[in-house]
């Protein structure tokens, strides 16, 4: 499939790296939400899920900024359910720095939501108010009248407090948590408030605030990702890639304009930067077990030393760093804040509507020790491990990202801590009806300070393929004259192809032309795939053909090769003159007895070296042997034979004979027994036609049957009479070219019972 795309690469404001203090305003503030219930796994969020809406404030540019009468006011969410006793103040890795529960006791923490309108305020900080220390509340109230968002309470939050980053910067965050509740359904949005942060710099005596980012959520089933997903629709340049080359650091990309491309170097990429490189060592060196801290071989002495992912051995292991002046693949190393920006955001079009699309990327998290606990104490100490940290998770801040489609949220990655391997990451997505585009953007869903470097490659939309089982593959030899059975097994991850078409080609492959057989599946889950099988009526092989199937998505997909799958393997049938056999099957019949078949067969011109195989089905495509009747050696000429199938009758079996004399062989007429009274029938219609009807007709008796052709004005445009003998019957009503195209009525009379078929003209 063929899609367009416009790149735009958002590589955001990074984290504030190991040892350095923070080079940009006061204040910096972000917002995100962490899908509790999907952990380190990631997933959509569906109904049960729980999520943690996290708001965090960093403050810092020089020791001793302060600013005071900090306070967050946020609104839980509408048709959320608030979970009690969840309001807390985190540290930046996710930490508890003070918990409070939702009554109004010692803990300085309230909360009681009711009404529709559920508002939350947070004091931040040191107890402060007006620059006397009291009894403010430092943890919050949940009312259902708005809070004031300019009142004199609040908290103090020093540059240099805690939770402290290496004493230069203090980071926290407001967090509380919602349930989705199991009464909503898939499709069903959610909208996050932005939420802000107000407070007041120094000595100013006015009020500054902060107003965070909301969130749209949409619910989505978490269908993991395509077990035969093809990449030929990666999103990024050199399909996804990053490309290759024998420089460490590449040049510029057209991808990413307008933000702070670096090449990698013992302190960068640093804040506001990426890189793009084949290894991520400063010095060029290759060995990813090199010392660590190690300023010279690693990015501020921590940053794994590592290659790209493409066409890695190990996906997980991805590739090995290439020396300096060799050839090796890029990938993208990023360095990411407090901003919970856009990381990755571009327009897609050309898409196909109806259609299951696989957005994924691999994801690592590249720094091992990049942490902080809230005393501002590092994991190491020099060269070895500092036995004054005290923090729970020595991979600091991971990275948490979110997928999103047309600015709503469909998929986060879960937490992605630090297991020195690649991890493939990503969701499904279904287009609408009529969707042929869409912008897709990925989101860093994590706060900064100590951790949050990670890499990305192999960026991917790829299409959810299904595939195409021709029987038989890949040709079949056959006789003039043959019934010939082609059909199609059609296997899918999802079950949206249901649009089938045979097309055929006489001139070796160079053109195809509609045959006018198609239909719409059904199709059955069947060992964690969807399957239907799409069958070709028996035909008479006249001249040599190429047979494939078309499938789709939707009606109009089929005359859109961008948007259709045909099978990389067709049919091929191939014709020859053979050897005129001598004996020949006059009378095929059978009957059901005791919900047994019996066989009944008559031949003339038989000799001693003919046999009979006897084949049955039950949908009258995939015959099997179930037995074989040699003709005697004694006589010769005319015989007759009789074959019980030892299989009881359920329902309706289809029986054919193939007569062989040495290695030839041709096929009986095709007839049909049931273990129930058979009825009046129409089966196998083709439909649309082009310039003829052909279907199967079912009679429960030997009888003269009318078949007519009626427009859908009530005029006859075509009638034939054939004899129809009890069983299976073949018809074909031909000289159908020049009526016009439309819909027409099939009706089909035998004695007092009437079927009625509408069928479409098409043309080719």
């Amino acid at each position: 499939m063929k899609i367009t795309i416009q790149v735009t690469l958002l590589l955001f404001a990074c984290i504030l790296t190991l040892h350095q203090s923070m080079q940009a305003q006061v204040v910096q503030t972000g917002k995100s939400y962490i899908n509790i219930s999907k952990g380190t796994s990631g997933g959509t969020i569906e109904p049960g899920d729980t999520l943690e809406i996290r708001a965090t404030i960093a403050v810092g540019d020089w020791d001793g900024s302060t600013i005071t009468l900090v306070h967050y006011v946020d609104t839980i969410p509408a048709n959320t359910i608030y979970v009690t006793n969840s309001l807390k103040i985190l540290t930046n890795e996710g930490v508890v720095y003070s918990a409070f529960t939702d009554a109004s006791d010692a803990d300085l923490g309230m909360c009681a939501v009711t009404g529709s309108l559920r508002t939350l305020r947070i004091n931040m900080g040191s107890q402060y108010n007006g620059g006397s220390a009291g009894t403010v509340n430092l943890g919050s109230a949940c009312t259902t009248t708005a809070p004031s968002t300019t009142g004199g309470s609040g908290g103090r939050i020093r540059s240099d407090g805690r939770p402290s980053f290496y004493g230069g910067v203090c980071i926290m965050s407001a967090s509380y948590r919602i349930v989705v509740p199991m009464t909503l359904t898939y499709g069903t949005q959610i909208n996050t408030y932005g939420g802000a942060f107000w407070y007041r710099i120094g000595t100013n005596t006015n009020n500054t605030s902060r107003y965070l980012s909301p969130y749209k959520i949409i619910l989505t089933q978490n269908l993991g990702l395509c077990s035969n997903a093809i990449g030929a629709n990666a999103v990024l340049e050199n399909g996804g890639t990053f490309g290759a080359g024998n420089t460490q650091n590449r040049t510029t990309s057209a991808i990413v304009p307008g933000y702070n491309f670096t090449n990698v170097s013992t302190g960068q990429p640093n804040d506001g930067s990426y890189a793009i490189v084949n290894n991520l060592s400063p010095s060029g060196n290759t060995n990813p077990n090199s010392q660590i801290p190690n300023s010279t071989n690693r990015v501020f002495g921590y940053w794994d030393i590592m290659g790209d992912h493409t066409n890695a051995t190990d996906p997980y292991a991805g590739n090995n760093p290439v020396a300096p002046g060799a050839n090796g693949g890029y990938f993208v190393a990023i360095n990411a804040s407090y901003a919970n920006s856009n990381a990755i955001q571009q327009t897609v079009s050309g898409l196909c509507p109806n259609t299951y699309y696989e957005f994924s990327a691999w994801f690592k998290n590249i720094c091992r020790y990049c942490a902080c606990d809230m005393y501002g104490t590092g994991p190491y100490n020099g060269t070895t491990p500092n036995s004054a940290f005290k923090g729970t998770d020595s991979s600091g801040v991971n990275p948490n990202l979110t997928f999103t489609i047309d600015g709503v949220d469909y998929y986060t990655t879960g937490t992605m801590k630090y297991t020195g391997k690649w991890v493939k990451k990503g969701f499904i997505y279904l287009t609408g009806p009529s969707q042929t585009s869409f912008t897709m953007t990925i989101r860093n869903n994590a706060p900064g300070g100590g951790g949050n470097d990670w890499a990305i490659d192999d960026v991917t939309l790829a299409t959810c393929t299904p595939n195409l089982d021709m029987r038989p593959s890949p040709s079949l030899q056959v006789c003039a004259g043959d019934q010939v059975d082609v059909y199609a097994i059609v296997r899918c991850y999802f079950p949206n192809y249901i649009y089938w078409r045979w097309e055929k080609s006489i001139d070796n492959g160079t053109t195809w032309n509609i045959t006018g057989i198609s239909g719409t599946a059904s199709p059955v889950l069947n060992a964690g795939e969807y399957q239907y099988t799409a069958a070709y009526p028996s035909f008479l092989a006249t001249s040599n053909a190429i047979y494939r199937l078309r499938i789709a998505s939707t009606s109009g997909n089929l005359n859109n090769t961008a948007c259709s799958f045909v099978a990389t393997t067709q049919i091929t049938i191939g014709v020859n003159t053979c050897t005129v056999l001598n004996s020949n099957i006059k009378n095929f019949t059978g009957k059901a007895v005791n919900r047994q078949s019996v066989l009944q067969w008559a031949v003339t011109g038989e000799t001693n070296a003919s046999s009979y195989e006897i084949e049955s089905s039950d949908d009258k495509q995939h015959f099997n042997k179930i037995g074989t009747v040699n003709a005697p050696f004694t006589t010769t000429g005319d015989n007759s034979y009789q074959f019980v199938d030892p299989v009881l009758l359920s329902g309706a079996r289809y029986y054919r004979i193939k007569v062989k004399e040495g290695t030839s062989g041709r096929y009986s007429k095709i007839i049909v027994l049931s273990s129930e009274a058979m009825a009046l029938d129409v089966r196998a219609l083709v439909n649309p036609f082009n310039d003829k009807i052909s279907f199967d007709l079912i009679s429960p008796i030997e009888s003269a049957t009318t078949v007519s052709v009626i427009d859908s004005y009530g005029r006859m445009v075509k009638r034939i009479r054939i004899s129809a003998v009890q069983g299976l019957n073949t018809v074909q009503v031909n000289g159908l070219e020049k009526i016009a195209s439309g819909m027409y009525i099939l009706q089909v009379q035998q004695q007092d019972v009437i079927i009625s078929k509408q069928v479409l003209k098409i043309e080719k």
